[in-house]
């Protein structure tokens, strides 16, 4: 098949990640709205007067067309929809931990424009809220979305409803939450307590709206354990450290 017999894809994209790539180009991961994530090579993209070149930046939303190649696909356009708002480090940083997990969680070509919605409500929402609750928010609908999810409202080991305010265990091997007769049983590693409080902020953040967030009371030592306890599960599933999450520890966030 030639060229120019080879599929055409036109769609509105967010970029998540971009990077030189040879001497004057750049590789690019972004998440469409109709196509889901697309990877490709934009040629000669770093030259000074390459002007489709200088829109291909984190978080830029742009209306792009991309020909898949044999073995890499190439961007043939790229306009601009909006650029990135500006962000200050903390909440730049915060916002390529939502891009990489995006990168990281879902399959090339596969559709999913809930996720695209959510993915560029995220993005606007980092300079409105706290982005440390917005990408948190995001990182657990997003397993939602992909079905990744851990179960939270039933004991993985024997079904029973877990209800509030009874002690419960988070097992990232089993998938989710444990009771306490069946703790008490389990013989595997990796187990972390998993409070009232972190539990009650999980539900929060699974259904937050960034434009009128509920009223929630979120205290620090809680959202710690719920940090280590979801990034503990989202390494497991994933089985590589995420190199925005290496980025805020050294930043100490």
């Amino acid at each position: 098949m030639s060229e120019n017999e080879r599929e055409l894809l036109e769609d509105e994209a967010l970029v998540l990640h971009v990077k030189y790539y040879q001497t004057a180009d750049k590789y690019v991961v972004c998440f469409t709205k109709n196509h889901g994530k697309l990877r490709f090579i934009a040629y000669g993209a770093r030259y000074v007067k390459n002007v489709q070149g200088r829109l291909l930046q984190p978080f830029a939303c742009l209306r792009i067309q991309v020909q898949q190649g044999q073995k890499v696909d190439k961007l043939r356009n790229a306009e601009l929809v909006h650029l990135p708002q500006h962000l200050n480090m903390q909440q730049m940083a915060y916002g390529a931990v939502a891009a990489e997990l995006t990168a990281v969680l879902t399959e090339d070509r596969e559709p999913d424009e809930e996720l695209y919605e959510l993915l560029s409500l995220t993005l606007a929402a980092l300079n409105k809220r706290n982005p440390r609750l917005v990408a948190l928010s995001f990182a657990i609908k997003l397993l939602g979305l992909t079905g990744f999810a851990p179960e939270m409202h039933h004991c993985v080991g024997c079904g029973a409803e877990m209800a509030l305010p009874e002690p419960a265990w988070f097992s990232p091997l089993q998938g989710g939450l444990l009771c306490s007769q069946c703790r008490a049983a389990y013989t595997g590693e990796g187990l972390e307590p998993c409070s009232e409080g972190a539990r009650r902020l999980w539900q929060w953040l699974a259904t937050l709206d960034y434009e009128s967030p509920a009223a929630f009371s979120v205290r620090g030592g809680e959202l710690m354990e719920l940090e280590r306890i979801l990034y503990k599960f989202i390494f497991f599933q994933t089985d590589k450290p995420l190199n925005s999450l290496n980025f805020l520890s050294q930043m100490g966030l």
